[in-house]
């Protein structure tokens, strides 16, 4: 039931944004083309009810906006921890620790070996 809630109460919101999103760019549009336009009187400016309209709907989008960061920041922060954590494990630097004692020397991406930097072999 909640979900169902949810997902109308969402609907709404949806709905009710896009209509004044929509009003504002017709708006916008009509003063750019150099219109004679009422503004206020189509924004609804002086309209007790249709000023609280237009700051709720403000409100209900800087609300959907703060959770949006909200949930990027914590999936951020979750990827940053499970790379922190992964090289913690291993118990040193991460992987990439090219021409270093912990990793040997590769010429390029296939994985063949160079020679630089070690001894010459002794043949017997």
């Amino acid at each position: 039931m909640q979900m169902i809630a949810l997902r109308n109460e969402f609907t709404t919101f949806s709905r009710r944004a896009d209509a004044k999103i929509g009003l504002l760019k017709q708006v916008i549009e009509r003063v750019q083309k150099g219109e004679n336009v009422d503004v206020k009187g189509l924004l609804g400016t002086g309209d007790p009810e249709q000023e609280k309209d237009w700051e709720r709907v403000i409100q209900e989008v800087e609300e959907e906006d703060r959770l949006w960061q909200a949930k990027t920041q914590r999936q951020e922060q979750k990827r940053t921890s499970k790379h922190t954590e992964g090289s913690k494990e291993r118990g040193g630097p991460p992987l990439s620790t090219k021409g270093t004692a912990e990793a040997p020397n590769t010429d390029d991406e296939r994985g063949t070996f160079s020679t630089e930097g070690t001894p010459p072999r002794e043949f017997y």
